[in-house]
């Protein structure tokens, strides 16, 4: 799957980067935005799922300074949380994606629409439908979130998620299992 762009969704404060970074095929049907609406709950396996996430912010983390680390390791964290639940609704030309208690509203058509993040940030946030991604950035740092919606035969949503930033050692990247409960 090829990201048209990155996007931050959580407390990090991400910057959009350059279009055009490529990640590695991922399985499953990428849905339209039609078949995407629907409430989801996490049907993973949380206690293996968030330690294989703490485990990747380790590793991308291992190199910072711990001026640096104090700072960015709890943003880091709290941008890499597991939903619970996922709501996606289309309203008029929008989408509205609620993951627990954070929400989103982006237009449908892929022109961005200003939200703010949990930490209260303002940023800009994009709907991808060619590749079923949410796109969101903040313009304070050098790193940036992509999540990537597919689904799998048995109809569940994969929520494909890369996060990257200039001081980590390389990509944080994980995959969620959510089962439509709709």
């Amino acid at each position: 799957m090829r990201f048209s762009a990155l996007v931050f969704v959580g407390a990090m404060g991400l910057v959009l980067l350059a279009s055009g970074l490529t990640t590695r095929a991922q399985s499953g049907k990428v849905p339209t935005p039609a078949e995407l609406a629907g409430s989801y709950t996490y049907a993973g396996d949380r206690a293996k799922d968030e330690a294989a996430i703490e485990a990747k912010v380790d590793a991308a983390t291992a190199e910072m300074s711990r001026m640096v680390l104090k700072r960015a390791k709890p943003k880091l964290e709290s941008s890499t949380r597991i939903p619970s639940q996922m709501n996606i609704s289309r309203q008029a030309a929008n989408l509205i994606f609620t993951m627990d208690d954070y929400v989103v509203t982006t237009p449908e058509n892929g022109s961005s629409a200003k939200v703010t993040t949990p930490a209260g940030e303002s940023a800009d946030a994009s709907f991808d439908s060619k590749t079923a991604t949410l796109l969101q950035s903040v313009a304070k740092t050098g790193g940036a979130k992509a999540i990537a919606f597919s689904s799998n035969d048995s109809g569940q949503l994969l929520a494909h998620v890369r996060v990257t930033n200039d001081r980590l050692v390389g990509p944080v990247t994980y995959t969620l299992l959510y089962a439509r409960s709709n």
